[in-house]
């Protein structure tokens, strides 16, 4: 990890006008000071207190204006053996915004330098670091947090704290691999400084840090289990589908035995979401090993709402007497409820889809009999007028005058065997021919004009309807002198000649 030591500027010997970049890390006594170099160039060692100083304040050469023959600072890249630093030359001469800088003949291996204006500034007037009165403390660190003091996202943390408390040092020791101490926070300052680190270090990063491990392990934890919980769901088949919050009840059940069974059933997780902010529609997933056990759950959860419309001439006919009809179709097909708006003039189903697709294949079915039952009613209706209106005729026709008592209805053979059905509502004698036909009176009606009348070749008789209306005195007489029988006989001879 990166250290977090005060950046310094360190000569090799007293006499050197070279300071080179390195890093104050720790201090041993009142005059040694361990340095660490640029980029590891120089081993890190302890080198006196008189040959470290700090660098100037930042800003301090920004309005630096070198003149010819003026002594200045000079900067000096790094090199294979040698860290970068700032060497004293002096302003030769000045040509086009570039400075011809010479060195000091004491300064050995020091080549004259053509420069720009930002490799130089003025001659740093730092003095040396005095680290008699500094504190040097070691703040040990919780275990929870070693991973974390050993890591670099510890570097931040003191860095922070080294800049706001003016710390000369704030590093981590101890951390490095194979190291069998436990890792220890290293501050060294001043004694307000060093006590004002200790406090927003224990008080306020460390106490944090630690709310933030557990956070970091626990997300670790969870994401793993979020990666494992995808990868089953990338295997799982999945249907989405979303129900009225209303039948939420319904879907679940009696102390979500519903679910359960469905659940158990069918081999399937089944999630309901409550509705979003202004809806009532709850979000239902439904996650199972096969897309035919995810589709057979969905069917058994999956409550639809249809409306159809109905013709107010079919109202009538669709619910039923007393609403019965639709009653019993609701009631066959387990609907959640079948219910008829008057306002819109529709029917409303509410059930699993396959309950609903069922209850609107009876209905259907059951409005195509309406046109039959119509028609069966107008051919009732037709059948009764023509009674009504064949009982008018007859209480017209049968009409006679009195003591029509004896009149007689009789079937008379002749060749062709000739058949004459009648009907008097008046008439009640009666009497046989002499082949044993039971004959009736009539009152003058015309039997063949209502039933009709035919002989063995399918032609009317009209000897029987000849003697039907030459007979009528004797038909008049009949009851009162026994002339039935005779009149009898006279038919069955009328019946031959007509014949």
């Amino acid at each position: 990890m990166a250290f977090h030591g005060t950046p310094v500027e360190v000569r090799k010997h007293q006499k050197s006008t070279t300071w080179y970049s390195g890093e104050l890390i720790d201090i041993n006594g009142e005059d040694n000071i361990k340095v660490r170099f640029e980029d590891d160039i120089w081993e890190t060692r302890e080198v006196p207190a008189s040959s470290v100083r700090r660098l100037p304040e930042e800003g301090a050469n920004d309005d630096f204006d070198p003149q010819v023959d003026e002594a200045v600072e000079v900067l000096l890249p790094a090199t294979e053996s040698t860290p970068s630093g700032w060497g004293l030359g002096t302003v030769k001469t000045i040509k086009n915004s570039f400075f011809f800088i010479t060195f000091d003949a004491t300064q050995k291996g020091k080549q004259d330098l053509i420069v720009e204006r930002s490799n130089l500034r003025r001659c740093s007037q730092e003095g040396k670091l005095d680290v008699s009165q500094m504190e040097r403390t070691l703040l040990p660190v919780e275990p929870d947090l070693h991973s974390w003091i050993r890591s670099q996202d510890s570097s931040g943390c003191l860095s922070h704290v080294q800049h706001k408390c003016n710390l000369l040092v704030a590093n981590c020791t101890n951390v490095e691999p194979g190291s069998q101490k436990s890792p220890e926070v290293l501050l060294i300052g001043g004694a307000r400084e060093v006590r004002l680190a200790t406090m927003l270090l224990e008080l306020i990063h460390f106490k944090h840090q630690i709310e933030m491990q557990r956070f970091h392990e626990h997300r670790d934890q969870l994401t793993e289990r979020l990666d494992r919980a995808k990868q089953w769901h990338s295997a799982q088949n999945q249907e989405v589908f979303h129900v009225d919050q209303s039948l939420v009840g319904r879907i679940i059940g009696k102390k979500g035995e519903n679910v359960k069974e469905i659940r158990e059933k069918h081999s399937v997780q089944i999630w309901i979401e409550d509705p979003p902010k202004n809806s009532t529609n709850c979000r239902v997933t439904v996650s199972g090993p096969t897309e035919k056990a995810v589709k057979a759950a969905r069917d058994e959860l999956e409550f639809i709402t249809v409306t159809i419309p109905v013709e107010s001439e079919h109202v009538g006919w669709i619910l039923g007497k007393g609403y019965q009809t639709i009653t019993d179709i609701a009631r066959k097909t387990e609907l959640h409820h079948a219910r008829y708006d008057d306002k819109a003039r529709a029917l409303e189903l509410c059930g699993l889809r396959h309950q609903v697709e069922d209850a609107k294949l009876l209905i259907s079915v059951h409005q195509e009999y309406l046109p039959v039952y119509q028609d069966m009613d107008e051919e009732q209706t037709s059948i009764q007028k023509s009674f009504h209106e064949l009982d008018g005729v007859a209480n017209s026709k049968g009409k006679g005058k009195k003591g029509g008592k004896s009149d007689a209805k009789g079937d008379s053979k002749g060749d062709g065997e000739g058949k004459i059905g009648r009907k008097d509502a008046d008439s009640k004698g009666a009497s046989k021919s002499k082949d044993g036909k039971e004959g009736k009176g009539a009152k003058g009606e015309d039997a063949s004009e209502w039933y009709g009348r035919k002989g063995k070749d399918g032609k009317d008789s009209k000897g029987g309807k000849d003697y039907g209306k030459g007979d009528r005195d004797a038909g008049k007489g009949a009851g009162k002198d026994g002339g039935g029988k005779d009149r009898g006989k006279d038919g069955k001879d009328g019946g031959k000649d007509g014949g």
